[in-house]
């Protein structure tokens, strides 16, 4: 054997360990998002702008999944969702030196401080998408692929689809089905059985109650919340008078006598009568809160509260891919002897404890009267 058929061959052979060894180049690849626009991404990504849904990215991804993330709409989880913001912090400090291109709902977001990141992909919720307008179609005339996702629409096909889309975009595409899969199956089962009782509807009322009890807060349409109520089987009061979230009057809560009350709240200490649910809130703090809101005039007479069926619930929780244990919420506190065996708040700790850095401590789902459903 000569001496240059060795050395060919050697060469050879460490050419292609080399190329095993070594990190695959991005791959130019078309992926579809939940508002049907086609996108050609090079994965994997390695320089993400983040908009929103960052816990849904994370459970998705897994930890390492940060890694990739070079700016976010800090105030969209900071401001919004402060102590959770600080958990995750805890856990992992380098986030507060992403770089900050501001929040969409109050105009400070900045396109250019997106493009001056030199992302190789930007993630926006709709919403965020919608905002921002012809900013949009910039970044996209500019070579930067903008990928959009949504768990806000009342919509399981989106939801999936936008779990889907993250497991596609960070290479984790079975642990994205396996997360679809726990969802999909809690929506099967509580529509099946809601189904098969054959009855009524229960009414339900629904407020964000991040303005406390003297002044009427949002309540929901065929939307977040309300879409919710729906798929639990209940009949949401405001759904002929609000379209997505607006307001209703006090005199229509009560000439609609609820059945059931249900008050969204967080992390809002800096109103003094805000609900306050979520990260570090105790269940007596929360409570002395929702108390607050059966002082309205006339509530007392509602048979929701005559009959204590007046609830709290984590806002944190809808938006997001762990909504399906605030669905089992909602369908309990609805049909509470159909869904005895449904435990909402170690679904939802549990979600975190397999695909979460953290595990919530808080309050996150609650009745006004403690061990009452």
């Amino acid at each position: 054997m000569s001496r240059s058929f060795c050395r060919r061959t050697l060469l050879a052979a460490l050419t292609a360990v080399a190329a095993f060894a070594a990190p695959s180049a991005a791959q130019p690849t078309k992926v579809t998002d939940v508002i049907g626009r086609e996108v050609t991404v090079a994965l994997p990504a390695k320089r993400i702008m983040l908009g929103f849904y960052f816990e849904d990215f994370l459970a998705v991804g897994g930890p390492e999944a940060m890694n990739r993330v070079v700016g976010i709409s800090k105030a969209a989880w900071k401001d919004w969702r402060p102590q959770n913001w600080e958990v995750h912090l805890a856990k992992r400090p380098s986030l507060d030196q992403l770089a900050d291109v501001g929040e969409v709902e109050v105009s400070t977001f900045s396109v250019e401080k997106v493009i001056a990141l030199k992302p190789d992909l930007v993630i926006l919720a709709d919403w965020q998408a919608k905002g921002i307008g012809a900013d949009l179609e910039r970044l996209v005339r500019l070579g930067i692929p903008v990928v959009v996702t949504d768990y806000h629409t009342p919509d399981l096909a989106k939801h999936s689809a936008s779990t889907r889309l993250f497991g596609k975009l960070l290479g984790t595409e079975k642990r994205a089905e396996a997360i679809v899969k726990e969802q999909e199956d809690t929506v099967g089962l509580i529509r099946e059985r809601v189904a098969r009782s054959g009855r009524p509807r229960p009414k339900i009322y629904i407020e964000l109650g991040n303005k406390g009890p003297a002044e009427q807060g949002v309540s929901y349409g065929d939307y977040m919340w309300g879409a919710m109520a729906n798929d639990a089987g209940g009949a949401n009061i405001t759904r002929q008078v609000v379209k997505t979230w607006a307001p209703v009057s006090p005199e229509q809560v009560l000439a609609a006598k609820p059945e059931v009350i249900l008050i969204a709240g967080s992390e809002w200490r800096k109103h003094a009568t805000a609900q306050l649910m979520g990260e570090g809130v105790g269940a007596d703090e929360a409570r002395a809160r929702l108390n607050g809101f059966l002082k309205r005039p006339g509530w007392a007479d509602l048979p929701a509260v005559k009959e204590g069926r007046v609830h709290a619930v984590y806002h944190g929780a809808s938006r997001t891919i762990p909504q399906h244990a605030a669905l089992q919420h909602v369908a309990k506190i609805l049909y509470p002897d159909l869904f005895a065996d449904l435990d909402p708040e170690t679904t939802y700790r549990n979600f975190y404890r397999k695909y979460m850095p953290i595990v919530p401590e808080g309050t996150f789902m609650l009745n006004l009267t403690p061990g009452k459903v």
